[in-house]
């Protein structure tokens, strides 16, 4: 069984990837960056792209190919194509479609999970995808510039302009018997790896993971002749997984932010221990010192993780709250090392 890192926006960054990966990382196989957004204009966000450039991916030098996955939001394949040819560019070989994130404003703008509303739609936009890239022919992109167009076509590895692509995708928008429909959409293309998030749009994250129904969509992929390998996502939490089978891979979010060692207990290795938490912790602040301006948005930042971490200090209320109210470096430094020490680690 293969263990992804799953892709949170705003979280999982190349500070995050970089020191969960010095530390706990042996056992993940991949680590999926947030989505970048595939504009119109055919430009990122400044910070969309320094977060895929290589050189941030320091813990990853020697299997960035392979180990980090950019996510990429569009919703039509003339951007998605564009996207995926400049993240083929910086070395990546596999870029991952979002069909999953269901927040209002990507779903209004007709991408995420908002895809899942219009099966034919969606259709239409892999069928252009899959022909470009099949046809190793550039589609998308600013007008036509012969320079730099044949510069498309020698890629970093001298062969395809694109890299392979996986989908990751939620059972519906609505209603679960919508991946009836969907699954035979996806089973038409040759997608390296179909990630299903096993809820619909309108669960968000909330309530318990829709395991039946998760196993019915794969077998309506596979009686529909879809060869891509499968990934579970949703609720895993601890080592106990829920009873799945014709998978290849679990993709975890929140279950590794509450538990970083989660990947390292499920391959039976030793359970999370403190001074490593701490140390993780530290490198962690380090980190996003470098990322993010000023002591006082890097607490913030760190917030973040406190708000999965804290499960693992019994009685730690008190604590937490000197946490929560630290100003500047020393002030948090000195709430962290008092939760570690006066407060039992589960």
């Amino acid at each position: 069984m293969k263990y992804y890192f799953a892709p949170m926006e705003g979280i999982t960054l190349y500070p995050l990837r970089n020191v969960h990966r010095e530390v706990f990382g042996a056992g993940v196989d991949k680590y999926y960056t947030p989505f970048l957004t595939a504009a119109q204009t055919f430009h990122f966000k400044n910070r969309e792209k320094k977060d895929v450039l290589p050189e941030k991916q320091s813990a990853f030098m020697e299997d960035l190919a392979t180990c980090i996955e950019p996510q990429i939001m569009a919703g039509n394949a003339e951007n998605f194509l564009w996207a995926a040819r400049e993240m083929k560019k910086l070395g990546y070989h596999g870029v991952n479609l979002n069909l999953g994130c269901p927040a209002p404003t990507v779903v209004n703008r007709h991408k995420g999970s908002g895809l899942l509303q219009e099966p034919e739609y969606l259709d239409e936009m892999l069928a252009e995808i899959f022909e470009a890239v099949s046809e190793n022919t550039i589609v998308g992109g600013k007008p036509f510039n012969k320079k730099r167009d044949e510069e498309d076509l020698q890629a970093s590895d001298g062969s395809l302009v694109y890299p392979e692509i996986s989908l990751k995708t939620r059972l519906g928008f609505s209603n679960p018997s919508e991946a009836t429909e969907l699954m035979k959409v996806y089973a038409k293309y040759p997608i390296k790896e179909l990630t299903i998030h096993a809820r619909v749009r309108e669960d968000y994250y909330a309530g318990q993971a829709r395991i039946k129904d998760f196993k019915q969509a794969v077998e309506v992929y596979r009686e529909c002749g879809g060869k891509a390998e499968i990934c579970y996502n949703g609720n895993i939490e601890s080592t106990t997984l829920p009873e799945l089978d014709r998978i290849s891979s679990i993709m975890i979010g929140r279950g590794l932010l509450s538990n970083p060692a989660l990947v390292r207990e499920l391959k039976g290795g030793e359970k999370l221990q403190p001074e490593e938490l701490k140390t993780y912790l530290r490198k962690l602040y380090d980190a996003y010192s470098e990322y993010i301006p000023e002591d006082r948005n890097v607490i913030f930042k760190m917030l973040e993780h406190w708000a999965f971490l804290h499960v693992h200090f019994k009685d730690c209320d008190k604590q937490l709250k000197a946490i929560r109210k630290s100003r500047g470096k020393g002030e948090y430094n000195a709430a962290v090392n008092d939760i570690f020490a006066k407060c039992e680690f589960i």
